[in-house]
């Protein structure tokens, strides 16, 4: 997190990309049509196709040219208003109002022609082949509830806090296509989250502050949402490491403390600190020294796991976790799974970080690893894998280094883990269950100059 003052205009730039803060607004204003609202959240940065076809799929030529805008908005030409709606939630991309940072997962919406809103609700009746009454019903929720704006229906509707809470949580058991889901395990996962909201419920919770995730067991607990940066920042002391293989090995883990007053306090690992006056601006986090001033752009935030964007060409990981403290690794976490895996291909004395993405589809005991940047879907290997210690261990020819890891953080959407291969030991990469989000980060942290 070193000052570097002539790349301040560029990171500007990407901030306002990055955030969204060149939405369609102006775009949707002067388009004629009728105007609907994608929620779960209330989503923006979300693509918008016309279902023409009625097959449930976004296909060439079925996208508008705008994204939705902050509240989620957007114009659909009168022409249109026959068709049902699809839109897209795009990991790395989209935000939700509901939380800081941007979407984790990628996922699909869809409506009947004529309908005002496209929400988690709408495209469970699409896909279990209900109405909206019919599934209001099943879920024991107000039939005008979940067929309109719940968000602003909770000032007034006590179910409606209910029915977000349940909208926010199902979103993550959404496939990324519509026509990929499963109507009765969709169902079945759904009852799963509405036990939990029930129990939480009963118990008192403030359920505007909490999600339901379901693992992989099919348990589902409560998670608290990070609803913006300056909370998650205040909200106890934070880790980050460059993913820059020069710095991370340069520099090692910093540790973060803020103050109220706006204070941000960095210790280095050799226990020096730095002190600096901090704002946040949005996904922003904007340090100054009284003369200059940095901007960290934050990409994903999550309490265990965060990923931000520095001004000097860096991808930082973030937590609220320990960067020192590894975690349980078991075969269940990779077998019959595919993962992107995301490092710093660069030398280890070079500071410009060279990203590098592998397809990993992970069998009973053998993974498929396929580079798809720069190289030829032939280029894929097949190796033996194993879990051993608590390390992922990938058996790669003789002559090349074995892939050698250790979890450190994890959340629903990625793992942080440590690289004992010989040339990568120091180094934090990423392992990553949605392609498009690793499709961003690669994306963006290449193209940071």
């Amino acid at each position: 997190m070193q000052f570097n003052y002539s790349t301040l205009a560029a990171s500007l730039a990407l901030a306002l990309t990055l955030t969204g803060c060149n939405d369609s607004d102006s775009n949707n204003n002067t388009v004629s049509g009728n105007t609907i609202k994608v929620i779960d959240g209330y989503l923006s940065q979300a693509e918008v196709c016309i279902d023409r076809n009625n097959n449930q799929s976004c296909d060439t030529g079925e996208a508008l040219s705008t994204l939705t805008n902050a509240k989620g908005e957007i114009t659909i030409p009168e022409a249109d208003a026959k068709h049902p709606i699809i839109a897209r939630a795009i990991a790395g991309k989209t935000t939700d109002s509901d939380k800081a940072g941007a979407l984790g997962n990628s996922y699909e919406l869809i409506a009947e022609a004529g309908s005002k809103v496209v929400t988690p609700f709408t495209t469970m009746a699409k896909v279990q082949q209900k109405t909206l009454d019919e599934l209001a019903t099943d879920l024991n929720l107000p039939s005008d509830v979940i067929s309109g704006d719940y968000v602003a229906m909770k000032a007034s509707e006590e179910k409606a806090k209910e029915a977000h809470l349940l909208a926010r949580s199902v979103t993550t058991e959404l496939a990324p296509s519509v026509k990929d889901n499963q109507a009765a395990a969709l169902a079945t996962t759904t009852q799963t989250i509405q036990t939990e909201i029930n129990n939480q419920v009963n118990a008192g919770a403030n359920l505007d502050d909490i999600t339901i995730e379901v693992d992989d067991s099919g348990k589902a607990s409560s998670a608290t949402i990070i609803r913006s940066l300056d909370a998650y920042l205040k909200d106890g002391d934070s880790q980050f490491t460059s993913m820059n293989q020069y710095y991370a090995l340069k520099e090692g883990i910093f540790k973060v403390k803020v103050s109220g007053d706006g204070e941000l306090t960095v210790t280095n690992k050799s226990g020096a600190t730095d002190t600096t006056q901090y704002s946040t601006d949005g996904n922003a986090l904007v340090l100054t020294d009284g003369k200059n001033t940095e901007r960290d752009t934050f990409i994903y935030i999550t309490e265990d796991l965060s990923l931000s964007v520095t001004d000097q060409s860096d991808l930082t990981l973030w937590t609220k976790g320990s960067l020192t403290t590894s975690k349980t690794l078991t075969k269940a976490h990779f077998d019959g799974k595919t993962w992107y895996y995301l490092s710093d291909d660069a030398p280890k004395d070079s500071s410009k970080a060279q990203p590098m993405v592998a397809k990993m589809v992970f069998g009973q005991d053998k993974v498929t690893i396929t580079e798809p940047y720069g190289k030829s879907p032939t280029d894929a290997m097949e190796l033996p894998w194993e879990i051993k210690n608590d390390k992922l261990i990938v058996d790669f020819p003789e002559g090349e280094a074995d892939f050698n890891v250790t979890l450190y953080l994890e959340d629903t959407n990625m793992m942080a883990v440590y690289n004992y291969s010989t040339t990568r030991m120091g180094v934090y990469d990423l392992l990553i269950k949605d392609k498009t989000m690793a499709d961003t980060l690669y994306t963006t942290w290449k193209s940071v100059k």
